[in-house]
């Protein structure tokens, strides 16, 4: 399975932002999301891809994780989040340039956190958590470096009690579809056609 993801939404009233964050980071930093089933404890490291984390901290930063939903996540394998309805005054991402996969990171364990893309240098605001124990399907495009980890507790209490009801986006399952959600009617499609699908509230700095 592999993902041929949709990462290229784009508000074309909204200018396009800096990359990177502003403020270089070094030091590992803990971030918090409050989901529809608890918050994730989320330790973010710089060492492991610093084009990622600092992208991540910018949109962590600059609130964009509000009401933001879990829209594709599949049983052993990820949970993937970073598409929203579209709306006035939303941003726009300009993609990054891709960090080196480490290879002492590999294979995806549980808890990672990356983004996803769609080719080099397409990582913008789309990222997945993954599910699988041990996903060797994972890390071997040059987009999917890792950036973060889920710590314990949340990584036993609360992952797992993310629905994966809804399954895989189309073509490959029939999950919500990241088209739909993008459109001005997104939440309300959500909301009919997967009403108990789970939602990042909001995230920040622990």
């Amino acid at each position: 399975m592999r993902l041929s993801l949709f990462v290229s939404f784009v508000f074309a009233a909204a200018p396009l932002l800096a990359a990177q964050a502003t403020t270089p980071v070094v030091k590992p930093v803990h971030v918090v999301c409050t989901t529809s089933k608890g918050d994730l404890d989320i330790l973010v490291q710089p060492a492991w891809a610093p084009q990622g984390a600092a992208r991540f901290l910018q949109l962590v930063e600059q609130g964009f994780y509000q009401d933001v939903p879990l829209f594709r996540c599949v049983n052993n394998f990820l949970c993937q989040f970073g598409v929203v309805p579209l709306k006035a005054g939303a941003r726009n991402y300009a993609a990054i340039p891709d960090d080196p996969v480490k290879r002492e990171l590999l294979p995806f364990k549980r808890g990672y956190l990356s983004f996803a893309g769609s080719g080099p240098n397409s990582r913008s605001n789309h990222a997945f958590i993954t599910l699988g124990e041990k996903v060797e399907s994972l890390g071997t495009q040059p987009w999917e470096a890792p950036f973060a980890v889920i710590t314990e507790p949340s990584l036993s209490k609360v992952l797992p009690q993310l629905t994966t009801r809804y399954g895989d986006m189309p073509p490959w399952g029939k999950g919500p579809d990241p088209q739909r959600i993008a459109a001005p009617d997104g939440a309300a499609y959500l909301k009919a056609g997967f009403p108990q699908l789970d939602y990042i509230r909001s995230c920040k700095r622990k």
